[in-house]
This record gives C-alpha cells, sequence and structure tokens, in this order.
C-alpha cells in the first residue's frame, strides 16, 4: 500500500460473499475483511478512485440469524500486486447515505469478531 496509513477503524479478518455495484457493474466477490469504515473487495472489477458502489451483505451472527444489510459508498483504494494485477477494491462506506440499522447491524458483527 502506498501513502500513510489513512484506516480509523479497526478491520477484522472475514470470509463474506458481497453483491456489489461498483459504478454500472454488477459483482458478486469476496470480502476479505470489513470495518466500520468499509471492506476490502476481492474483485478483478476495474474502477477508479472515487467510483459509487452500494454493497449488500449477509452478516451471520449465530446459526440461524443472518441480517442482510445495505451500504453506500466509494472506491478508496485500488490494490495491485507487484506485475500491476488487480487485487481488490478498498471501499468506504459513506455513512450519512446508509441506514442507521445497517450501520448498527455492522457494528454488533464487528464487535463480536474482534
Amino acid at each position: 500500500m502506498q501513502g500513510s496509513e489513512k484506516r480509523v477503524f479497526r478491520r477484522v479478518p472475514v470470509s463474506l460473499t458481497a453483491h456489489c455495484q461498483i459504478g454500472s457493474r454488477f459483482v458478486r466477490d469476496a470480502v476479505s475483511d470489513l470495518s466500520l469504515g468499509g471492506l476490502f473487495l476481492q474483485t478483478r472489477a476495474l474502477a477508479r478512485e472515487g467510483t459509487p458502489v452500494r454493497v449488500a451483505l449477509a452478516l451471520p451472527f449465530e446459526a440461524d440469524d443472518t441480517t442482510v444489510c445495505s451500504f453506500v459508498g466509494a472506491v478508496a483504494r485500488v490494490d495491485r500486486d507487484a506485475r500491476g494485477f488487480l487485487r481488490g477494491l478498498g471501499v468506504a462506506f459513506s455513512h450519512h447515505e446508509s441506514s442507521a440499522a445497517a450501520r448498527e447491524a455492522l457494528a454488533g458483527f464487528v464487535a463480536r469478531c474482534g
């Protein structure tokens, strides 16, 4: 990663799948870490920093209890490997555009994981 660390929220490693709209494209890809501020999407979908993103995540709480949450945000970072191949996108959530219920569910999930 280039530049200084800008994260405000603690990240937790996860093994989830997100359904996303990145600009005008729709993808279903793995999420490798999650925080109150955003997520890292392991995707090959090309996007520039600032591209709008809508995310739907099923957050598991217990064996039979899952909460589906939707978040709005934007691409904050494009991550490439040493050869220049896309590894994924860092997505920052826009909290004023995501519902209070979704933010609350995410906070509870992150707290349980950490």
